[in-house]
């Protein structure tokens, strides 16, 4: 039976986010808001934290034909018959799942309808640092070894350029969970003078940056390394960006590489989605709610000018969107991307699944579900709602699956599709509408 009302715990979660969002407070007008307002706390994993223990899906073989699986999550999301989306789901959010393998489209919701992303583009953002800037963490290029021995770049310590130093680091970047400890390692091997301690060589400190990024969805770090690598890779591609989207800077280009690389294409002056500005964020200081100013603060892509309105109000629009077949097709490149090692260093990092607030609902259904998430999650409080989204390939029975969700003030449906989790990420209640198909579909017929 098709649903039309969200569940009490799930109106009693959304009325306490509301309560917490006094920093973020809206105004009523029709003036796009370019950034969201992150939150500086994990947010819980779930809206029901103290459901009974998860239980297995149902072991059914895969039926052929297949079933209409969009129809069964639609049959199990609130629907309202008046609303402005297009699968006249009740609320903002989009599902897309596609088997990698099979070259196969499972679930298409609203996937064409852009919705904010929060934190989920720092995925794509990695894999732009990587393809432009192998200087940094490639060892086996021209570009490392150019880099590596310029002397000016190693403050004139011939340590730094040594061929022993060169091994021992190569040796550590090669394993991308260590770039977290790049401090330590430039401390172990500072260089010495006369028995006392003299350079450093911090050459290489954007790789903790770019782990913090990903692995503890660092707001800060990603803008620094936005900012860093339009700044000092120039060996990455050269786009030309157009005068109305404003000069070249870090989110012009980021914005134009990620469009190139997942071949996403616009008609000549229709709005483009993507990066709109990645200036502030919100967090807790001791007086209440402070607004930090990243290092790419007044960075704008005025092409990046297409928004969403939340809850079809018009009076509630919002930057920095892409829709759920955006992400798809980024993640269908990256998956068979010919370079192998930026394609393998993207997934390591992707993989990592460390406790706080890059542990969304992806990376909980696959370790409930035993499977692998390559994902980037992303959570941020938003005028008056939240927005949650998750996107990245799940691997799982041998089979290679993408699967994005979006979502503005949709708690209840998300726990649908995901499940419930508790605080610390386990399983609780009965798997979702995402496991049962993954689980369904894998047994062969």
């Amino acid at each position: 039976m098709k649903k039309t009302n969200p569940s009490l715990p799930t109106l009693a979660v959304i009325f306490a986010l509301m309560l917490s969002m006094f920093s973020c407070a809206p105004t009523q007008n029709v003036t796009a808001s370019p950034t969201p307002c992150p939150a500086t706390r994990t947010p819980p994993a779930s809206f029901d934290p103290t459901a009974v223990p998860t239980k297995p899906a149902t072991q059914t073989a895969r039926p052929i034909p297949l079933p209409d699986y969009r129809q069964r999550f639609l049959d199990s999301l609130p629907a309202n018959p008046e609303s402005c989306l297009p699968a006249r789901t009740a609320d903002d959010l989009s599902v897309y799942i596609y088997d990698l393998k099979e070259r196969r489209e499972l679930v298409s919701i609203n996937a064409d309808t852009p919705l904010q992303f929060a934190s989920a583009f720092k995925g794509p953002a990695l894999a732009y640092f990587l393809s432009s800037c192998r200087q940094y963490w490639d060892p086996s290029s021209a570009d490392w070894k150019e880099y590596f021995q310029n002397p000016g770049a190693a403050h004139n310590v011939d340590q730094f350029v040594s061929t022993e130093y060169e091994a021992a680091l190569a040796e550590f970047i090669s394993y991308p969970e260590n770039w977290k400890d790049i401090g330590d390692f430039s401390a172990e091997h500072q260089q010495v003078v006369n028995g006392l301690n003299g350079a450093t060589d911090t050459r290489y400190f954007v790789l903790e940056k770019v782990y913090g990024m990903i692995a503890q969805s660092s707001n800060l770090a990603t803008a620094d390394v936005l900012k860093f690598t339009f700044e000092n890779c120039p060996n990455r591609e050269q786009f030309q960006i157009e005068a109305e989207c404003g000069v070249p800077n870090a989110i012009t280009t980021f914005n134009a590489w990620f469009n190139d690389f997942a071949q996403i294409d616009y008609k000549s002056g229709t709005p483009r989605r993507g990066l709109y500005s990645w200036d502030t964020i919100a967090e807790n200081g001791k007086n209440g709610p402070e607004e930090i100013i990243l290092s790419t603060f007044g960075q704008k892509d005025q092409c990046a000018n297409q928004t969403t309105i939340l809850k079809c109000d018009p009076a509630y629009t919002a930057f920095n969107t892409l829709t759920a077949r955006d992400f798809f097709k980024f993640y269908d490149a990256l998956y068979n991307l010919n370079d192998e090692l930026v394609r393998e260093t993207v997934f390591s990092l992707l993989k990592v699944d460390e406790p706080g607030p890059a542990q969304g609902n992806l990376k909980n259904l696959a370790r409930s579900m035993r499977a692998a998430a390559l994902s980037k999650n992303g959570h941020a409080f938003f005028t008056n709602g939240s927005i949650n989204s998750d996107a990245g390939i799940l691997l799982y029975k041998g089979k290679a699956f993408v699967v994005v969700t979006l979502s503005f003030n949709a708690l209840g449906p998300m726990a649908t599709l995901y499940g419930s989790y508790d605080s610390a990420g386990n399983p609780v209640g009965n798997p979702g509408l995402i496991q049962n198909l993954l689980e369904q579909y894998t047994i062969t017929p």
